[in-house]
């Protein structure tokens, strides 16, 4: 018989190796057979923990998000920490680069993987809006959900164009150096506004109340 803690740490790995490897290859093209291997384990036993293939990526997608939400809504409501965050992130942002390749990987795949990633980020970013609101530590925007998916496809939209971002900015690839450079900008589009006055927001609101109007819809409030 093993050990409880025998048993977290063998589902452990083989779900970190899973996570490795989906993140590598995809979803459809990693085998069971693959995982175990990597994990050093039977496939017999990846199949005693997860069920399936589909079971263990739901533990993948579970863990992942657990972590990000944990990181996510620390940093939105306490500055230090975000500092801090950051810190240890460009000190070795090579320990998050498994995590980061499965989200990368999943949300450009047509997949219910994908659907569940950025449905699961998509709520988690609206629940940081709102208790930045309650907190005091953020404004109270007019469309919340509509602020919080272009949120999130500019966060997800960095890995997936990372290349391209990298390149933009002189660097060999989207690591350390581009994330470094980034973080400053990123924060001070969200602090201060772009735009010297509302001539551009105004004219935004005019035309998007125009349309709704002729769809019959009335203006958003």
């Amino acid at each position: 018989m093993r050990s409880i803690d025998g048993d977290v740490t063998t589902r452990a790995r083989i779900r970190d190796a899973a996570i490795t490897l989906f993140g590598r290859h995809g979803f459809s093209r990693t085998t069971v057979r693959d995982i175990a291997s990597a994990a050093e384990v039977s496939p017999g036993l990846v199949i005693h923990y997860f069920g399936t293939k589909e079971g263990l990526r739901r533990a993948c997608d579970t863990h992942v998000l657990e972590t990000a939400h944990e990181s996510a809504t620390a940093k939105s409501q306490d500055p230090a920490k975000l500092r801090d965050a950051l810190t240890e992130y460009l000190a070795n942002p090579a320990a998050y680069e498994r995590e980061l390749a499965y989200i990368r990987r999943a949300v450009v795949e047509d997949s219910e993987a994908g659907d569940s990633l950025f449905d699961a980020y998509f709520s988690l970013t609206l629940q940081i809006l709102q208790d930045g609101a309650r907190a005091g530590t953020m404004r109270q925007v007019g469309d919340p959900e509509a602020t919080a998916a272009l949120m999130v496809t500019q966060s997800l939209g960095l890995l997936v164009l990372g290349r391209h971002v990298a390149r933009g900015l002189g660097q060999q690839g989207f690591g350390v150096e581009a994330i470094d450079r980034l973080a400053v900008p990123a924060v001070d589009l969200y602090t201060h506004p772009l735009y010297t006055d509302s001539a551009f927001l105004d004219a935004t609101r005019e035309a998007a109340t125009t349309l709704e109007e002729k769809d019959g819809h009335g203006p958003r409030h």
